[in-house]
């Protein structure tokens, strides 16, 4: 069961308390929970999918982004060595964005 820190932390990730037990019974942590959760995974499914889960959570861990900002790169679309080549270059994720849709790779 999760604290109450760790439940906020969920929260403030967008994570729904309803389903913070789930997502700590699978072992992920807020910052993972969150990003499976907007790759439109549910606890149930996400079983299916940990090591690969593990895998992209991992990469925005050692990039140092496992963050609501991370999450935000993530969901625009960038893998985690993008983002920070992105962020290495003073460019936010919505300008990253609209360069990498016209395919201006930093």
């Amino acid at each position: 069961m999760a604290t109450d820190h760790e439940s906020s932390s969920f929260e403030a990730l967008g994570v729904p308390p309803g389903e913070i037990n789930a997502w700590t019974a699978l072992g992920l942590e807020p910052f993972g929970a969150a990003l499976a959760r907007g790759d439109g995974f549910t606890p149930s499914f996400a079983v299916h999918y940990l090591r690969q889960l593990r895998r992209t959570i991992g990469a925005w861990s050692r990039a140092s982004m496992d963050s609501s900002e991370g999450l935000r790169w993530h969901r625009a679309g960038f893998a985690a060595r993008d983002a920070t080549k992105w962020r290495s270059l003073g460019v936010d994720v919505d300008n990253a964005r609209s360069r990498h849709g016209g395919y201006r790779a930093p």
